[in-house]
């Protein structure tokens, strides 16, 4: 069953529990070190990975936390959010299209990330994304935020806003578009029945069907990313990518990135 206290600390969270915005970095930070993607138990499933979307925070939190595994966007999004509301957060769920080939995004509700409005501003909140990205929460603002030696900022596109990220010696470049619109979960579960027939989301489907395995997780200083056998750190401003060709290579930075090697 879900427990605030358990969950505190699997995450080594020693501090207050007001509901800040440091205390959201800090709860942030550490989740995204501790709880890793992966999408191993559901890379066979295709858009089904949508169908237990509503499972709850119960179901969550004993795979991600009692369990100790990793999960995928809505799992780990859940469960997070769950707690932020626990904690006195006004949190809610928001849904994003994702950059991909051509500098396209993808529709909608290709991602899921939450929403936190404090102190008059609001926050993006986003602890299950499979790519290179924040690593504590951005406020939705066109100043630059830096992290890591990378820098962030939300812009606006016509009827979206934009997430964009820069590394120390690159150009902007944008991660995901997203509105502020609140979603409701049953919108995924009738991706996951097929009433969605958005094309985009057959190529996304097929992409997952041949088997990619995606893992990830942050770390003090940067974040690591596996996405097949191409792996990508990110660290100091700067990302750093490579094939894994060696099978004992790649075996041991699954192990790394999913804490079996601590």
């Amino acid at each position: 069953m879900f427990d605030v206290d358990t969950y505190l600390k699997h995450l080594g969270h020693t501090g207050t529990l007001d509901p800040t915005a440091d205390n959201l970095r800090e709860l942030h930070r550490r989740h995204m070190m501790t709880v890793p993607f992966d999408n191993s138990r559901n890379a066979a499933k295709g858009l089904a990975i949508w169908d237990d979307v509503d499972a709850g925070r119960d179901v969550f939190f004993q795979s991600l936390i009692t369990e100790g595994r990793g999960g995928i966007c809505h799992e780990l999004s859940g469960l997070f959010r769950a707690l932020l509301d626990e904690l006195g957060y006004d949190v809610t769920v928001i849904s994003s299209g994702v950059r991909g080939a051509g500098d396209q995004f993808g529709p909608d509700l290709e991602h899921m990330l939450s929403l936190v409005r404090l102190d008059g501003e609001e926050w993006l909140v986003d602890v299950g994304f499979a790519g290179p990205s924040f690593t504590e929460p951005v406020r939705i603002s066109a100043d630059v935020q830096s992290q890591n030696g990378f820098d962030y900022r939300v812009v606006t596109d016509g009827a979206h806003l934009v997430l964009e990220r820069r590394p120390a010696d690159g150009e902007w470049k944008a991660v995901y578009r997203f509105t502020l619109q609140e979603r409701e979960l049953s919108e995924w579960k009738a991706i996951a029945s097929g009433e969605n027939d958005d094309p985009f989301w057959h190529w996304a489907g097929e992409m997952i069907r041949a088997g990619t395995l995606i893992y990830g997780r942050v770390y003090e200083t940067g974040q690591l990313l596996l996405v097949g056998r191409r792996y990508l750190r990110a660290e100091d401003g700067r990302d750093q990518a490579r094939v894994l060709a060696k099978t004992d290579e790649y075996e041991a930075v699954v192990r790394h990135v999913l804490r079996q090697d601590v």
